[in-house]
């Protein structure tokens, strides 16, 4: 099983593709490097870095992409067909009470559900959106591939309030908690990547698989 170790941070982490200099640079680095399901293309890299405090989980993607691409605007629609990054997580040990999939397009729209499997997940209200801050280095709604891509990144904060009212638990970890998840990359119209970082052992793309999730380690 892969072991990721989440650091603490004082105060807030500023939402950025910057490292050097910033709390980030404390952060241990998550590589989705796994492409269970490749067949061509260029596999290309995606950074994940992850801090909390008291208040929230903060969450900084860097993804080279040579072909960054994205058309959906609308909360909670298919953002995973954009090029699109994922984190899964089952706030506590038990994968069977429910884990969350947050996905966030290029351009900063996402996608927010909640349950034990694959079907019937609950998704976010707006009410509770707006209360989740993302940031992003694409400043349009949309975008087309362009020769001149060669990267994205994506940060944001998720209030642990925010988690506990949405998914009916107490979201808090103390240091010592450990959650189960997995980070993904997925979408676009060329070099589709579906990688992950906690390998995933189905013969088709597959992300509802807590059966592969690693863990999550706070402090």
């Amino acid at each position: 099983m892969r072991r990721y170790r989440i650091h603490p941070v004082v105060g807030p982490a500023p939402l950025t593709g910057r490292v050097a200099g910033k709390p980030w640079a404390a952060a241990r680095v998550l590589r989705i490097d796994n492409y269970p399901w490749y067949e061509s293309g260029r596999r290309q890299s995606t950074a994940v870095r992850m801090l909390y405090n008291r208040r929230a989980l903060y969450v900084q993607f860097r993804c080279r992409d040579r072909h960054a691409f994205s058309r959906v605007t609308e909360l909670n629609g298919m953002v995973c067909e954009d090029s699109c990054v994922e984190l899964f997580a089952a706030p506590g040990p038990d994968i069977l009470a429910g884990y969350f999939n947050l996905e966030i397009n290029c351009c900063g729209c996402m996608h927010l559900g909640y349950g034990a499997g694959r079907h019937g997940r609950k998704l976010v209200s707006a009410d509770l959106a707006r209360e989740i801050r993302i940031a992003t280095s694409v400043a349009a709604a949309t975008k087309d591939e362009s020769p001149g891509d060669r990267g994205w990144w994506v940060a944001a904060a998720l209030p642990f309030a925010v988690l506990s009212e949405f998914t009916g638990l107490d979201v808090r970890p103390r240091s010592g908690d450990r959650w189960r998840g997995n980070g993904y990359r997925c979408g676009g119209r060329t070099d589709a990547q579906y990688a992950c970082w906690s390998p995933i052992d189905r013969p088709k793309p597959d992300f509802h698989r807590g059966e592969f999730f690693g863990e999550f380690r706070f402090g």
